[in-house]
């Protein structure tokens, strides 16, 4: 059985992402794995501030979270037809981003479905979004949930260099469609250095789909010396009516990602659909 981790702090945005889950969930008989993490323990402070460490405080805020969860289990299970899907709850102690990976890896999860509030101005530029620092790292597809709740995907939109090396998304969206159904609509976006012939692009584009298993696929190709993708990738999905942005991920760390940035995680921020960000396997 597949598992569906869901990061919870019990806001409006965590629930809308959880009943997404939920309807994932039924149509692919998936466990969900309901994690809260409790930034307070001394094991996410930094040693300057151990000394200040206050574990009555971190009892009352375990007992909180505690009846929290039973609150919003209660209410999924109040509000939704849950059938047979397994629920469980987890609370870990540290920093989110290194509890979520952690509980990733040791659970074996298949897929992280989080709620976004999405940034932008200085909180973008200084310390981003916790979905977005997830994105980064999770060894596994990552799907970001605006405030509202799906239940189908009927038009995926999938930006793509065709380069051979996102064959791995190209599956994993199979897979997907399998599931879903739903229109497939590649947008490819020229590099400026260098500018391939339509026949060019459709041969790899071809390839690229025969191999997936992909169906009812459409491509559309961007205007050329497109520099701003981020703007490219959200107009075209606009456009299109589409209710699914799928990114394929490099997933950029340190210096790279200082000075490269990530256009996943910038149409993260400002989709106002949800966002699937699939890791590139190297």
């Amino acid at each position: 059985m597949k598992k569906i981790l869901v990061p919870t702090d019990f806001s409006d945005f965590a629930d809308k992402a959880l009943q997404t889950a939920v309807n994932i969930a039924k149509k692919i008989k998936a466990e969900i794995l309901l994690v809260n993490v409790n930034e307070m323990s001394v094991a996410a402070l930094p040693i300057a501030e151990y000394y200040y460490y206050d574990k009555e405080k971190e009892q009352s805020y375990l007992q909180m979270v505690n009846e929290s969860l039973d609150k919003t289990l209660k209410k999924i299970a109040s509000d939704m037809d849950l059938g047979d899907i397994p629920i469980s709850t987890f609370v870990e102690s540290g920093l989110l981003v290194d509890a979520i990976e952690e509980v990733c890896k040791r659970e074996k999860v298949d897929l992280i479905v989080m709620g976004t509030q999405g940034a932008s101005g200085t909180k973008e530029m200084l310390i981003g979004s916790n979905t977005e620092k997830i994105a980064r790292n999770t060894p596994c597809p990552m799907l970001s949930i605006p405030n509202k709740t799906y239940d189908k995907f009927d038009k995926i939109v999938f930006p793509t260099t065709l380069r051979p090396d996102q064959i791995s998304a190209f599956k994993q969206l199979g897979d997907l469609q399998a599931v879903f159904g739903g229109q497939i609509l590649l947008l490819y976006l020229n590099n400026p250095a260098h500018l391939p012939n339509d026949e060019a692009i459709m041969a790899r584009k071809d390839e690229l789909v025969s191999q997936s298993g992909l169906k009812n696929v459409e491509i559309f190709i961007g205007e050329q010396n497109v520099f701003d993708e981020e703007n490219a990738i959200l107009e075209f999905a606009k456009s299109q009516q589409a209710d699914l942005i799928i990114m394929a991920t490099h997933q950029r760390k340190g210096l790279a990602h200082l000075f490269l940035g990530s256009i996943t995680e910038d149409t993260i921020n400002h989709a106002e659909v949800p966002v699937l960000a699939i890791p590139i396997k190297k």
